[in-house]
């Protein structure tokens, strides 16, 4: 497809069987047409930006996705995504499903993550804090650990969402093999005197 400036745009296509979930549980751009989230968000809903997986919508959807699902312990995770790759223009299906990274399966590894890089932070001993969770795992859910679980949340969801948005946008296959090469710009090009 091209994209309204003329540049090639870069997408890939689901396989049919998912269209036709997407479809049959409204959640496809022709179903949402004339709904209340379509009257309340407006034409915005529909942007094509959001269903299709490009890699401009998906880093962005992993920019702001990633850092709401390490959020421990964070009510309406997928609501908040929702609202904030609406807001950037991500793809909403990778924003609500990178939600279901944050589960009891994963709470073993990703509590005692967040709250290792909170407590050095905080300026403690790597040593000490990674003794202390091997002696007393069950302190991650008390109190007196909410500072550190939340701080280390923060550093480690802006710096995985970051980081997952310069790898999408780099490792992205470009049709022909090559990333498309950019315009020079009109007054940067050298003027050809008579």
């Amino acid at each position: 497809t091209r994209h309204p400036s003329g540049e090639g745009r870069r997408s890939m296509k689901l396989p049919m069987w998912t269209l036709r979930w997407l479809h049959r549980s409204r959640l496809s751009r022709s179903r949402l047409k004339g709904t209340f989230l379509h009257s309340w968000l407006g034409d915005r809903i529909l942007d094509k930006d959001l269903w299709r997986p490009t890699p401009e919508s998906l880093a962005r959807a992993w920019l702001v996705g990633f850092p709401i699902t390490v959020m421990p312990f964070l009510p309406a995770q997928s609501l908040l995504a929702v609202v904030a790759a609406l807001l950037l223009r991500g793809n909403l299906l990778l924003a609500i499903a990178l939600q279901y990274l944050s589960n009891p399966v994963t709470a073993p590894v990703h509590l005692p993550a967040c709250y290792f890089v909170g407590e050095l932070l905080r300026g403690h001993s790597p040593v000490a804090v990674w003794h202390h969770l091997q002696s007393t795992p069950m302190d991650l859910l008390t109190g007196g650990s909410v500072a550190s679980l939340y701080s280390g949340a923060c550093v480690l969801g802006i710096l995985g969402g970051s980081l997952g948005y310069a790898l999408i946008r780099s490792l992205w296959k470009h049709p022909g093999g090559s990333r498309p090469k950019a315009r020079p710009h009109p007054a940067a090009s050298p003027r050809q005197h008579p």
